[in-house]
C-alpha cells in the first residue's frame, strides 16, 4: 500500500510540475485576444487621426508608433496607456511574417533605428501579415492575420 502512495504522490507532483512548465492556456488565448484588440484598434486610430501608425514587435514584447511626416521619424506611443509597450507572457513564443515573409524579431540597438514591422496607414489598409503566437512545449497555436484591406482576425 505504501508504494502504491508513492508512486501515486510521484505521478501527482510530474503532472503539477508539467502544468506549470507549459504555462497557463488561457493566458496565451487572453494575450492573443488583447493583442487582436488592440491591432484592430489601431487600425481604426490611423483612420480617425489620419496618421500612420504600425507595430514592432521584438523577442519578448510588442509596441506602438506613430509616424512624423515632419522628422520622417517613428516615435513610441509611450503617452497613451492602451497602445503602450506590452511584455508577452513568459513561454510564449512569437513569431512574425509580413507579406508572407519571414521578419526577424531581434532588439534594434539604437531606438532611433526602429522601424515597425506592421503599418497601419491613414488610408485604412495595412502591410498584409500573419503573427504567430505558441508555446514551445504544447500544440496550442494562435494566428493572427491581418489583410491589406485594414480586417484582422
Amino acid at each position: 500500500l505504501l508504494v502504491v502512495v508513492v508512486i501515486l504522490a510521484i505521478i501527482a507532483a510530474t503532472a503539477v510540475l508539467s502544468i506549470g512548465t507549459l504555462g497557463n492556456d488561457e493566458e496565451i488565448e487572453r494575450e492573443a485576444r488583447r493583442l487582436v484588440a488592440l491591432l484592430q484598434l489601431g487600425v481604426e486610430e490611423a483612420l480617425f487621426q489620419g496618421r500612420d501608425l504600425g507595430l514592432y514587435v521584438e523577442e519578448g514584447s510588442y509596441s506602438f508608433y506613430a509616424f512624423s511626416p515632419d522628422s520622417q521619424l517613428w516615435s513610441p506611443l509611450s503617452g497613451d496607456t492602451t497602445f503602450r509597450q506590452r511584455d508577452i507572457p513568459e513561454g510564449v513564443y512569437v513569431s512574425l511574417f509580413v507579406e508572407q515573409q519571414p521578419v526577424s524579431l531581434e532588439p534594434e540597438d539604437d531606438p532611433q533605428d526602429i522601424v515597425p514591422q506592421v503599418a497601419f496607414f491613414s488610408s485604412g489598409e495595412l502591410l498584409p501579415f500573419e503573427l504567430v503566437l505558441e508555446r514551445e512545449f504544447a500544440d496550442l497555436r494562435y494566428i493572427i492575420t491581418g489583410e491589406a484591406d485594414g480586417s484582422i482576425e
